[in-house]
Formats: C-alpha cells, structure tokens, sequence
C-alpha cells in the first residue's frame, strides 16, 4: 500500500507504534506529512535566503570601509 505514496512521504506514514491500516488513515497522514514537509522547506528557504543577504551585507560594508581607508 506505500507504494502509491512518495518515498520520503511513505516512511513518514508508515512510521510510529501503529502503522495506517486502511488507505483513509494512509491519505490523512499523508496530508499532515505534506503539510510538515512544506513547512520545513520554507523555513530553511527563508533561513539561508537569510544567510545570503547577511554575507552580502557583510561583503558591501568590507567593499565600504576598503574605500574609506584607501
């Protein structure tokens, strides 16, 4: 039956002390898995968008104050 689903989804859903039993209960943990898993990849999205607005920032004020020393 986890054949019909993502791998990373289906290791997901068929994880915990009661795997699902009926496809209901399979197509139910799958939504929450989805849901989870997009939530995440906007997060380390926002995070390393983050990062490389930082490292620019960063590299501008060097590129600043090398111009101001000179």
């Amino acid at each position: 039956m986890m054949r019909m689903f993502r791998s990373d989804l289906a290791v997901v859903i068929s994880s915990g002390p009661h795997p699902p039993l009926i496809v209901a209960e399979c197509v139910s943990r799958t939504i929450r898995a989805e849901y989870w898993v997009g939530q995440n990849k906007e997060q380390r999205a926002k995070f390393f968008k983050e990062k490389r607005e930082e490292k620019a920032q960063a590299k501008q004020n060097q590129a600043k104050q090398g111009q101001t020393s000179q």
